[in-house]
């Protein structure tokens, strides 16, 4: 069984590296933190305020949701990186996104990508469709090797809730190819994407 405290222990090993490598550990290491999105949809989250407090230290969070973390940590490490990149505009007073946080500007797109993504655009969202750049993917591949990205995912099934055994999921999962929203069902399905007029593709 696999605690939350081990997926958060991970996290934190992960962006301790990533500060390392691709911001010359410039930024501040947030309270990193696992819970649902609550209704958002986002894979995580950066807090614009500094809603921890340890030893009269301010740090803000970031927060990866539980409903996203059977992703390959491949695509954990695009999130968490999307997630530092927040970090380093707010810590350096750039704003990124408008309308209530959603919308992603020229900005973000700028910083992530000199910090080891790649961005596309979101025809509602802006510049927040993410993947590792090639030369961060192979970096990351090399530094936490082929073994840990293709046979390790943090949460694992059989993992508790509430005291009771989660049962195995055998749902069929389909991600949409521009926002990469995911969504599952019990049998094989044809939807379209409502934001982005495209289909849903099995994975």
């Amino acid at each position: 069984m696999l605690q939350i405290s081990e997926i958060v222990k991970k996290t934190e090993e992960m962006f301790n590296l990533f500060n390392e490598r691709f911001y010359q550990n410039e930024l501040t290491r947030p309270a990193i933190t696992v819970s649902p999105d609550g209704g958002r949809g986002a894979y995580g989250w950066c807090s614009i305020n500094q809603i921890w407090n340890a030893n009269g230290e301010g740090y803000r969070e970031i927060n990866l949701c539980a409903e996203y973390l059977d992703r390959p940590i491949i695509e954990l490490a695009a999130t968490l990186l999307h997630e530092m990149a927040h970090l380093y505009n707010l810590e350096h007073d750039i704003q990124d996104v408008s309308n209530n946080g959603y919308y992603h500007n020229m900005r973000f797109k700028a910083t992530a990508e000199a910090h080891g993504l790649y961005i596309d655009k979101h025809k509602k969202y802006g510049w927040t469709v993410t993947t590792l750049s090639p030369e961060a993917e192979a970096w990351i591949t090399a530094t936490l090797g082929e073994d840990t990205l293709n046979a390790s995912r943090l949460p694992i099934d059989g993992t508790t809730k509430g005291g009771s055994k989660k049962s195995i999921n055998r749902s069929i999962k389909y991600v949409c190819p521009i926002c990469g929203t995911i969504i599952r069902a019990t049998r094989e399905v044809n939807v379209i994407c409502g934001d982005c007029n495209e289909p849903f593709e099995r994975t």
